[in-house]
């Protein structure tokens, strides 16, 4: 036929099938193309997920590992505050769900006045102040079952030099001498009764404590908090404020109060003996385990 054999339709035909050929060309380079970017995002989505995995893991695993590792000191601070250790085990790790937060000197990750975590002398300090936070924050948790303190002096005298070394400001000697003081050696049966070494009296009369652990712990912090932290470090200065006396009208220290501990301190003049649970532990069971 003429028409096909015409210059100018074979021109159109030839611009027809460059133009046909450009549009097959340009569909497989944009199918590629969607494919690739599909492929990244996939891969991206992999990616992204592997890291939350990791991460996962890694909270995971320091969780578990810190609760492995310091379940003895757990279990005692559960006792103590008289919470079940499931439980405790239990806000553990809601608090501590981000493992790039996680802090073994502040499990509870409690925070200063200004918001910034705290972080504590020691493992144990840390756990003690979890417990005491969750013992304020969800009291429905702690039962305060009664149990009168134990009758075994060298035991009570332990307890004091081991929560001595969580507050790192006061001097365990001064303060194994005015419990001592206090409670005629930690043999004075109403004050053994009521787990108080220190003398504290309330609007009822002698403070009476859950149990011999909680009532040592009552009494460092106390002069952690109130003695140490103002600057009263020593017999006098604290004997001021701990046990006065009115001499002619005049607030002075008890000159009793000071003889008895200062006699005291020359008895507990020795390096610190019990510095961790292990250790109290042991001596519970009648295997003392001096350092």
């Amino acid at each position: 036929m003429k028409l096909f054999r015409n210059p100018y339709f074979q021109k159109i035909g030839k611009i027809m099938a460059v133009f046909i050929l450009t549009i097959l060309v340009s569909g497989a380079s944009i199918r590629q193309m969607v494919i690739k970017t599909e492929t990244n995002s996939d891969t991206k989505y992999i990616a992204e997920n592997q890291i939350d995995l990791i991460l996962k893991e890694e909270e995971n695993e320091n969780i578990d590992t810190f609760i492995k590792d310091n379940e003895e000191q757990i279990r005692f601070f559960a006792k103590m505050f008289d919470i079940d250790y499931e439980i405790a085990i239990q806000k553990i790790r809601e608090i501590n769900v981000d493992a790039s937060n996680f802090n073994e000197y502040n499990i509870g990750l409690i925070k200063d006045f200004d918001g910034n975590v705290l972080t504590y002398n020691s493992i144990d300090r840390g756990i003690l102040e979890f417990f005491s936070s969750l013992e304020n924050t969800n009291p429905e948790l702690v039962t305060n079952k009664y149990q009168p303190g134990d009758k075994n002096p060298e035991y009570t005298e332990a307890l004091v030099q081991y929560f001595s070394t969580l507050y790192d400001n006061v001097d365990y000697k001064l303060m194994l001498s005015i419990g001592a003081a206090e409670s005629g050696y930690y043999t004075a049966s109403t004050m053994l009764y009521k787990n108080n070494i220190y003398g504290g009296m309330g609007s009822g009369g002698l403070i009476a404590y859950k149990n011999i652990e909680y009532g040592v712990w009552q009494y460092i912090k106390k002069m952690s908090e109130q003695y140490y932290a103002k600057g009263l470090n020593t017999i006098e200065s604290i004997g001021y404020v701990f046990c006065p006396q009115m001499i002619n009208g005049v607030k002075t220290v008890s000159s009793h109060w000071i003889s008895l501990v200062t006699k005291a301190l020359e008895t507990y003049n020795y390096e610190i003996r019990y510095v961790s649970i292990a250790q109290l532990n042991d001596l519970v069971n009648n295997e003392i385990n001096e350092i």
